[in-house]
């Protein structure tokens, strides 16, 4: 990537510029002040303690960079961060530079982990160094100046030697001065941005790895989020809400340690990391790892991603092909469609909305029509008050004063968040079940008769329709939450239980469904089902980037109720149209190896039209399939895209209806 201007600018200049519009704007700054204290006052702000005085404001940011740990334990929560030492180094003047008539331009060479840029007429060369060596774990020092640390250049050694190999002048050149200073990161090395989930009117802006970097787009995302009420983009892969307390101290350490050594390393689709795990498992993990489950972590979660048949390793090898399971993946995906799968989802998100107001609150925070009648579900997004998409739910009304929220695992805080800044001051009451709920899902042709066999609940399709929930008895399991709904386009339900008989529910349940062919499946073989159902999935299709419109979520969308949060906003989405579509491809993959994953472009005539959301196998049809955002001009049957996979425009068809089932009967069945 040619960027010629890449890391050339005077970091004092620039940074005494953003003071000097700061103050043009009214702000006042303060030097030599340090916080004593930050205290919450009785109207939602602010206050803060210095020796020169206390200063009140509506809203705090946290922003104190090697201290944010400390300040935020003012406040009484803790972030999950740590320092790493880190070593570059400026060379002496270099012949083949001081003979050039132009600067170097900024290079990183992923092999060595180390980055240079030109300084002087020499190189300044950084390196992220193995082992990494983490700094100051119990607190940064207060009276700490940004002092240099002691130099340990041998940590460098092997990233020196081969950046030696790729820049042999580095070898005949000597050392002006050594720099080791401290850089603080968040468990992914991503910042830590956003109000925290806890606390009113709190934001952060912690973790920043490149603030000089980053800053300039961190200040105007958090100008919008206080002063407009939400950002711009999406910025979830750097919320401070993407973290809960199970991001401890030596789960940062470990996370911390492996992404800086790895900080340039080639990362493949569906790559998982193992350090820092497993930290939250549910009653039936060693279950499912006896039988070869091989897991991811959600929101520190581990739930199996695929089953490696007996005699094969059950450790991932990803690669940019099809990976080892690819295979596995496609016969748990078909033993669903023909028999039946048994699904861990406890990961999913579970959130219980209680009181004599709830329906009507939840009528007023979502989009579609909150369901008055007991056991009955609908499906529902949630809308920012710019109609932005921020939730995705399926909402059953256990009685008239109790709703379960099923919805993001990974995005829970986020929600909460949300539904905290919006509820009420009385009628209406909000907890957060997700760790105190375990979830089975039972899908595909033989599910009916699986659960019939251990249970007295009337399964029939006339009892139990679609979109319809009972709490009711399975095995020796009382209170089971049973909510005929599947992300698989199968016939089936999710199960939801107290977290102590999750085991004793699984047993039944597979001990039952032995006969019937049932077997175990995984999050992959859920997502290539969902694939072929076309059905968009958190995350990757359905992000806040998007109103509800381009993703095809307009019959979810009630513009003819009372008003909900984003409704204008929807309306005017509604009558201007959506600039781009949710379509289904199916891509010519002929004697091609490998599947779209997400990211990639779309042409049409030779123009990019768009980009994959997600893409993977459908196993059932046998094509490789992509779930893509395109310009709605440029939306057409009867025309040929083609979709770039590992550089080669392979062609595609638009497929207007979902290629397995497009009627949706047998999720009705």
């Amino acid at each position: 990537l040619y960027e010629p201007l890449k890391g050339h600018c005077d970091p004092a200049s620039v940074t005494n510029a953003y003071a000097k519009a700061a103050r043009n704007l009214g702000a006042t700054i303060y030097r030599h002040t340090p916080v004593l204290e930050t205290l919450p006052t009785s109207d939602g702000g602010w206050r803060v303690v210095t020796p020169e005085g206390d200063i009140t404001c509506e809203v705090l940011v946290n922003a104190a960079g090697l201290w944010a740990r400390e300040v935020a334990a003012m406040a009484g929560i803790t972030l999950p961060l740590l320092p790493v030492e880190h070593h570059y180094l400026v060379t002496e003047s270099i012949p083949e530079i001081e003979a050039l008539d132009r600067r170097l331009v900024t290079v990183a060479d992923k092999e060595s982990g180390c980055y240079m840029r030109q300084e002087g007429q020499g190189l300044l060369l950084g390196a992220y160094e193995k082992p990494c060596t983490h700094w100051a774990q119990s607190g940064t020092p207060l009276d700490f100046d940004h002092e240099l640390l002691p130099d340990d250049l041998g940590r460098m050694e092997d990233n020196f030697a081969r950046m030696t190999e790729v820049v042999p002048a580095l070898g005949e050149v000597g050392v002006k001065r050594v720099i080791n200073g401290p850089m603080i990161f968040s468990p992914d090395l991503g910042p830590l941005i956003g109000p925290h989930p806890a606390l009113k009117n709190y934001f952060c802006a912690n973790g920043v790895m490149t603030a000089f970097n980053q800053g300039g787009g961190i200040g105007k995302v958090l100008a919008e989020w206080i002063i407009e009420g939400e950002p711009s983009l999406d910025v979830f892969f750097w919320d401070v809400a993407r973290f809960g307390d199970w991001a401890g101290k030596r789960y940062t350490a470990e996370r911390t340690a492996y992404f800086y050594e790895h900080r340039t390393s080639t990362i493949y689709p569906g790559e998982e990391f193992e350090a820092g795990r497993p930290v939250r498992t549910t009653p039936i993990y060693d279950d499912l790892k006896a039988s070869g489950a091989v897991f991811a972590a959600a929101f520190g979660l581990e739930i199996p991603q695929w089953f490696a048949p007996q005699g094969e390793e059950a450790v991932d090898r990803p690669s940019f092909q099809r990976p080892n399971w690819h295979g596995p993946v496609g016969g748990e995906c078909r033993n669903v469609r023909e028999a039946a799968g048994l699904f861990e989802v406890s990961g999913f998100g579970k959130i219980l909305v209680r009181g004599t107001g709830a329906a009507d609150w939840l009528d007023l925070i979502l989009a579609n029509r909150v369901p008055r009648k007991i056991g009955r579900t609908v499906l529902s997004p949630m809308l920012s008050a710019k109609g932005r998409l921020i939730g995705d739910f399926s909402v059953t009304c256990l009685d008239h004063e109790r709703y379960l929220l099923l919805g993001s695992g990974v995005r829970q805080l986020f929600h909460l968040r949300h539904f905290a800044n919006h509820i009420p001051a009385a009628g209406v009451e909000i907890e957060n079940l997700t760790n105190h709920l375990n979830g089975l899902m039972v899908a595909g042709p033989a599910a009916r008769d699986i659960l019939a066999s251990i249970s007295d609940a009337d399964l029939s399709n006339a009892a139990f329709p679609f979109l319809s929930a009972k709490v009711m008895e399975v095995g020796l399991v009382p209170g089971v939450v049973a909510a005929r709904v599947s992300f698989t386009g199968e016939l089936g339900w999710e199960l939801y239980c107290r977290a102590d008989y999750q085991r004793s529910l699984y047993r039944a349940i597979m001990e039952a469904g032995a006969k019937h062919g049932l077997k175990l499946a995984g999050g992959r073989a859920m997502m290539s089902l969902r694939l072929e159902k076309a059905f968009p999935a958190w995350g990757l299709e359905l992000n806040p980037d998007y109103g509800p419109f381009e993703p095809g979520l307009d019959r979810f969308v009630k513009l003819d109720k009372a008003d909900f949060q984003g409704r204008a906003a929807a309306l005017s989405q509604k009558q201007q149209g959506p600039a781009s579509r949710l379509s289904l491809l199916k891509i010519d993959d002929e004697g091609l190896s490998a599947d779209p994953v997400g990211g990639e472009a779309i042409f049409r005539d030779g123009e990019v039209v768009g980009y994959v959301t997600s893409g993977g196998y459908g196993h059932t049809i046998g094509a490789s399939l992509a779930l893509s955002y395109i310009k709605t001009e440029a939306l057409s049957e009867d025309v040929e895209y083609h979709v770039e996979v590992l550089g080669e425009r392979r062609p595609a068809i638009f497929c207007p209806k979902p290629l397995y089932d497009p009627s949706g009967a047998l999720l009705r069945s």
